[in-house]
């Protein structure tokens, strides 16, 4: 299997990058993650007081021959993937040797490393600068391999885990390496509920409540979005109807509860995040 890589731009335009430029593949990857140690020193005391490290951003090879004909015919080349890959916002790099993952980056690297008049051998290199990969798929994908979303070794395809839930007390499990945190990270939580006044969701394994106002009746047709850090209600924003509570998801098992309603139907949609 040759490797390939595509662009995937902010519009959605998928560039075959590999397919269109690369003769041949020398060189085709992600680097180890990066962290970065937090610890402090304070004067007049032994060694360091332990603090969480930080994942920084982590360089992402490729190194490809392209075959041209002349000096000119690269110039003319070179122009070409400078007009693709320089972009003012990040875009995603997705390949087919892991292809249930994809990672945001910006090229911070150019380089012929050898030219004999007719074969350039050329090195681009990125920064990922999430400092971690996302899964193709979201959790309201199929998890199978036939949808070209996920592969072995992401933890989502051993269990049959639901994210479309009809139950108060329900589990959500995040297959990922990171906590999903919406301030930072895609998550969607869509609720469909009848509730006399309001309703309360706790994810009992981060401690984090959410909280819709008491004196808000909600019908079977009402739906309450909480979209990253937006709250609405019916595609109203609706921050001042709740307590401006955010829940976020725990690697592993989340231990989800949903108090004050008689009928409810929750979807969760969000991307694991891997080390």
């Amino acid at each position: 299997m040759k490797p390939q890589l595509e662009l995937i731009m902010n519009n959605n335009q998928r560039v075959p990058f590999t397919e269109i430029y690369a003769k041949d593949v020398i060189d085709l990857g992600r680097e180890a993650p990066i962290l970065k140690n937090n610890d402090v020193e304070f004067a007049y005391t032994d060694g360091e007081t332990e603090a969480d490290a930080n994942f920084q951003a982590f360089p992402f090879v490729l190194e490809f021959v392209l075959e041209v004909g002349s000096w000119v015919f690269l110039q003319t080349k070179l122009q070409e993937m400078y007009e693709v890959l320089y972009q003012r916002k990040a875009y995603y790099l997705h390949t087919n040797l892991m292809p249930g993952i994809f990672y945001k980056a910006r090229v911070s690297d150019l380089q012929l490393t050898k030219w004999n008049g007719s074969i350039a051998q050329i090195k681009i290199e990125w920064s990922v600068i999430k400092g971690c990969g996302e899964s193709f798929g979201t959790t309201l994908k199929p998890f199978t391999l036939e949808s070209e979303k996920w592969q072995i070794g992401q933890g989502a395809l051993a269990e049959d885990h639901q994210y479309i839930h009809t139950k108060n007390h329900i589990q959500i499990y995040n297959a990922g390496s990171f906590e999903i945190n919406p301030r930072m990270h895609e998550l969607k939580i869509t609720i469909q509920t009848y509730s006399q006044g309001g309703f309360k969701l706790t994810n009992r394994t981060t401690g984090e409540m959410f909280k819709f106002n008491d004196n808000e009746r909600l019908y079977d047709t009402d739906t309450v979005i909480i979209d990253g850090t937006k709250i609405y209600k019916n595609g109203i924003r609706s921050g001042r109807l709740t307590n401006l509570g955010l829940i976020s998801l725990a690697p592993g098992i989340n231990e989800i509860d949903i108090d004050n309603v008689s009928r409810v139907k929750t979807a969760w949609d969000f991307r694991f995040l891997y080390k």
